[in-house]
């Protein structure tokens, strides 16, 4: 369920051309490939669509700690940005689970520069879960 809720049926994520890659207990993986419309004027991917890219794969690996999509809410996220992305070239985020604790969760991550390996942004956060928000299904499959 997660997969296809997040993958090319999300009408955000079907625009931005976000594929999820892996999903497996507690850790997430999902890639962005470079088009024109998502970069800033240096030509190189908008850091915006870099933090949603990571804080959404945040949300995806703490689902997969669960095993269940309830509703969750960011309370504090970091994401510290150490290189630009290179024009052109796809970026992915990988994001694990480590923590959850009196419903919180705890996160943290990477998005790197596929074509080389190299680290463009590190993510930190916590987020609360089981929130009076949305839930989307009752389990992960």
């Amino acid at each position: 369920m997660a997969k296809s809720f997040f993958g090319a049926s999300h009408p955000l994520f079907n625009t931005l051309g976000v594929e999820v890659e892996e999903i497996c207990g507690g850790k997430a993986v999902m890639t962005i490939c470079h088009q024109k419309f998502l970069t800033g004027r240096n030509g190189s991917m908008h850091r915006g669509v870099i933090v949603t890219l990571l804080d959404t794969n945040c949300g995806l690996a703490i689902f997969s700690k669960l095993g269940d999509m309830r509703a969750i809410a960011t309370i504090d996220l970091r994401v510290d940005f150490i290189a630009e992305a290179v024009s052109g070239d796809s970026v992915s985020s990988e994001v694990e689970c480590y923590a959850i604790k009196n419903d919180i969760a705890y996160v943290r991550g990477r998005a790197i520069n596929n074509r080389d390996d190299r680290l463009l942004a590190t993510v930190s956060g916590s987020f609360a879960v089981g929130t009076l928000g949305p839930g989307f299904d009752s389990s992960m499959q």
